[in-house]
């Protein structure tokens, strides 16, 4: 973008600011355009810095930014701090430069932030770039200390920025590992929930991680399921797990984990419906997806318990001991196949050993189905989910 473009971008921003000093209305500084605009300038800075262009003209882009997003501040919650957070992050720079140029309330604070501007945001690195290396980062401890950093950088990109999916992607996953690491972080299920269903609605038809994010979301959905029982939450598990299915290409390594998440949707539904057509696709989900797993992947033992899952309930429903003999050799080929330290191969092992084969006396005799089984109430699952990919 040219200067004269970029000019013509920051005496909008101050427009839109202008228009809320005169009127008190805050829409126009928290639209798509408003952000849009202050992210243009903040991406300008970011790369004209990289080349060594950067002028006084740089400092005044960012402090230009950075008051719409104090002016944010303002208007919201004292305890919603992600504005100011962004504000403090884009003032630094020109209060270094000219303190004249950010509000006077905010020096005391910036004295102290001068040296301290952080790697992980948009001034030092782009979206994508921040997206990645908080999910690289977060299995390492690092969760907690990454929902700040990401939450700033959501709020500073609007809906159709290409980073905005990444990043509130990568925030969802920092989420669920706060709420699964079992230090009591209440809250944290709901905010990758909520963190998800914005990137899915953020993220374009071709972005390469759509079928990982929609995958994720299928599974938080479920886990909130099996925590409430809202029935609503095991719909939309379902309809974002077969999304994700249908995103990913048959050699697409995401593949078995999304049909996975889905067979585990597909048995809670089962569960409340007992229909038949229900556990058919669990059962025909499940054996693609350990057709298709990569027996050395960490996760390759799950999709064969999966599967062992929906055999045993066709068992169940029709006596028929061949579903269960399929279990038995899902399970000791993926024993064979999974490195020795795989930390599912003792459930895997556990599991055969629950295996029995009845007598083919016991089957009904003409073969039909045994009667529907009443419904049951619903209860804790046990089997278990995977990330796809």
């Amino acid at each position: 973008m040219g200067e004269p473009r970029l000019d013509h971008v920051l005496d909008s921003l101050r427009s839109r600011m202008a228009a809320f000093e005169d009127t008190g209305d805050p829409s126009g500084i928290f639209s798509d355009a408003a952000t849009e605009e202050a992210a243009l300038l903040i991406d300008a800075v970011r790369e004209r810095t990289s080349a060594g262009l950067a002028d006084a003209w740089d400092d005044a882009a960012l402090a230009t930014a950075g008051r719409l997003h104090w002016k944010r501040h303002l208007t919201v919650p004292p305890s919603d701090t992600v504005h100011d957070e962004a504000a403090l992050l884009l003032f630094v720079r020109p209060f270094r430069a000219d303190r004249s140029l950010v509000p006077e309330v905010l020096w005391s604070q910036l004295a102290g932030l001068a040296e301290e501007a952080g790697r992980l945001n948009l001034l030092e690195m782009p979206a994508e770039e921040i997206a990645k290396a908080a999910e690289a980062s977060a299995g390492h401890g690092l969760a907690q200390a990454l929902v700040l950093p990401l939450r700033v950088t959501a709020a500073m990109l609007p809906g159709r920025h290409p980073g905005c999916a990444p990043v509130l992607s990568a925030l969802a996953s920092v989420h669920h590992l706060l709420h699964g690491d079992g230090s009591g972080h209440d809250g944290a299920l709901d905010a990758a929930i909520e963190a998800a269903d914005r990137a899915a609605a953020a993220m374009a038809d071709d972005w390469p991680g759509r079928a990982v994010l929609l995958s994720r979301l299928g599974l938080f959905r479920w886990e909130r399921y099996n925590r409430d029982g809202d029935e609503a939450d095991l719909t939309a598990s379902e309809k974002a797990n077969r999304a994700a299915v249908r995103a990913c290409g048959d050699g697409d390594p995401a593949r078995p984990g999304c049909l996975h998440n889905l067979v585990i949707a597909l048995l809670s539904r089962y569960e409340l419906t007992s229909e038949p057509a229900v556990l058919a696709q669990a059962v025909e989900a499940g054996r693609e997806a350990v057709r298709a797993a990569d027996p050395a992947r960490r996760a390759a033992p799950l999709y064969a318990l999966s599967l062992a899952a929906a055999l045993g309930l066709r068992f169940d429903r029709t006596g028929d001991p061949a579903p269960l003999a399929e279990a038995e050799r899902a399970l000791t080929a993926v024993l064979a196949g999974a490195p020795d330290d795989n930390p599912y191969l003792s459930l895997v092992r556990a599991r055969l050993g629950e295996l029995t084969h009845p007598a083919v006396a016991e089957a009904a005799p003409d073969d039909r189905e045994r009667p529907e089984p009443p419904r049951r109430a619903r209860r804790p699952r046990t089997w278990r989910w995977t990330r796809a990919g």
